[in-house]
C-alpha cells in the first residue's frame, strides 16, 4: 500500500510542476496548384519555358506548436517565458524554438523579453497578410518580405488609453555571430520601434526599423503603416510601406519571382535584378529605395468569411535612378468556412505580377484548397 501511495505522489509531481504551462499550436495544410509565365527575355536567361506545367502539391501552410508559462514572483510581477516550433506535416521542417521564443518579465511597467523576438514591422503583418498560404501568390508575400524574427530585446509598454509602444534592439554580435570577437565586419545593429492605437475598432499601427550598413556601408530603414477597422463581422485594413537600403535590388527581384530565381542560383553567379527586371547586371548589389501599398477587406456572415486583398509596388530606385519594370501588382480572393472555433476550411485563388509585363514578367497564378484546425 505504502508503495502504492508513493507511486501516485511521484506521478503527480510533474503534472504540479508544469501547472502553470500551457501547449498550443496550429495545424494547416491543403493542395495547391500552380502556374508560372515568364516574358520571352527572363525565360530565355534561365533556361526555362516561358509556360510552366501545372504544379499540384499537398502543402504545408505553416503548422506550428509551442509552450507558453509564466510564474507569479509578487508585486504583480510575473516571469514569462514561450518556446514555439514550426512543425510542418510535409516533414520538411526541423528544431526548437525557430519561431518567436523568449523568456522575460512582465508586470505594471510593461513587458521585457529576450530570444528569438517577432520585430515590430512583423508584428503589424497580422492586420496587412491574414492568408493561409504556402505558396507567395497566395499571400502577400512581396510587401511581407521584410519581416523577420530577430535574436534581441525587447519592451512593450502597458495599454495606455488605447495606446501602446514598443522599442527592439538586435546587438551586433547577433547580427554578425560569426564575427563576435573579431569585429572585421561593418556593425550591423538593428533597432525597431512600434506604435499601436485601438479604439471602438479602429485601429492605427507604426512600426519602422534601422540597421546599421545594411547594405555595404549604407544603413538601411523600413517604415510601415497600417490603419483600418476590425469590429461587427467587418475587417478592413490599408497599409503604406517605405524601405531605403534595407535590401539589395537583387533581394526586391527575386521576392518578386516569387521562388522562380533561387539563393543557389544568386549563389552561382544569376543577377537577379538583370534577369527578372532587366536592369544592369552591375545594379544587383545596390541598396535600394521602395514604395508599396496594401489593402485588405473581409466580412463574417454567419460561418463564413469572404476576403479580398490587393498590394502594388511602385517603381523601385536604385543607384538614384528610377528603374523601369520594377513594379508589382497581387490580387488575392478566398474565403474561410468555420466548422467550429477550432476548425476551418480554406479556399483561395492569387495572382502575382512582378517585373511589370513584358519580356521580363513574372507571373504566378495558383489556388489553395485547405483545412486548419488550433489547440
Amino acid at each position: 500500500m505504502k508503495k502504492s501511495l508513493i507511486a501516485l505522489t511521484l506521478a503527480a509531481l510533474p503534472v504540479a510542476a508544469m501547472a502553470d504551462v500551457t501547449l498550443y499550436g496550429q495545424v494547416k495544410a491543403g493542395v495547391e496548384v500552380s502556374k508560372v509565365k515568364l516574358g520571352e527575355k527572363t525565360a530565355t536567361a534561365l533556361g526555362k519555358e516561358k509556360s510552366s506545367k501545372t504544379a499540384t502539391e499537398i502543402a504545408d501552410l505553416g503548422s506550428r506548436i509551442g509552450f507558453k508559462g509564466h510564474e507569479h514572483l509578487g508585486n504583480n510581477l510575473n516571469a514569462i517565458w514561450q518556446v514555439e516550433q514550426e512543425t510542418s506535416i510535409a516533414g520538411n521542417k526541423s528544431g526548437w524554438a525557430n519561431r518567436e521564443s523568449f523568456i522575460g518579465l512582465e508586470g505594471g511597467f510593461g513587458k521585457v523579453r529576450a530570444g528569438n523576438l517577432n520585430s515590430t514591422v512583423k508584428d503589424s503583418s497580422d492586420n496587412v497578410d491574414q492568408w493561409e498560404s504556402n505558396n507567395g501568390a497566395l499571400g502577400l508575400s512581396v510587401f511581407t518580405r521584410v519581416d523577420k524574427r530577430a535574436v534581441s530585446v525587447r519592451y512593450d509598454s502597458p495599454v495606455f488609453s488605447g495606446l501602446s509602444a514598443s522599442v527592439q534592439y538586435t546587438p551586433r554580435d547577433n547580427a554578425n555571430p560569426a564575427d563576435k570577437y573579431d569585429h572585421n565586419k561593418p556593425s550591423r545593429d538593428t533597432y525597431y520601434a512600434g506604435l499601436n492605437y485601438e479604439n471602438s475598432g479602429f485601429f492605427g499601427q507604426y512600426a519602422g526599423g534601422f540597421r546599421k550598413n545594411s547594405v555595404g556601408t549604407k544603413d538601411g530603414n523600413v517604415q510601415r503603416l497600417v490603419a483600418g477597422y476590425d469590429a461587427n463581422n467587418l475587417f478592413v485594413s490599408v497599409a503604406g510601406q517605405y524601405a531605403k537600403n534595407w535590401e539589395t535590388l537583387g533581394d526586391y527581384a527575386q521576392a518578386q519571382s516569387n521562388g522562380v530565381v533561387t539563393d543557389d542560383m544568386r549563389t552561382a553567379g544569376t543577377k537577379a535584378s538583370n534577369v527578372v527586371f532587366g536592369t544592369a547586371a552591375g545594379l544587383d548589389g545596390e541598396g535600394v529605395k521602395t514604395v508599396e501599398v496594401a489593402a485588405t477587406a473581409a466580412y463574417r456572415a454567419g460561418n463564413v468569411t469572404p476576403r479580398v486583398s490587393y498590394a502594388h509596388g511602385f517603381k523601385a530606385k536604385a543607384a538614384g535612378e528610377k528603374l523601369k519594370g520594377t513594379q508589382y501588382d497581387q490580387v488575392i480572393v478566398g474565403a474561410d468556412y468555420d466548422f467550429s472555433k477550432r476548425t476551418t476550411a480554406l479556399v483561395s485563388a492569387g495572382w502575382l505580377r512582378g517585373a511589370e509585363s513584358g519580356p521580363h514578367k513574372v507571373e504566378t497564378i495558383s489556388g489553395l484548397v485547405g483545412l486548419r484546425h488550433k489547440f
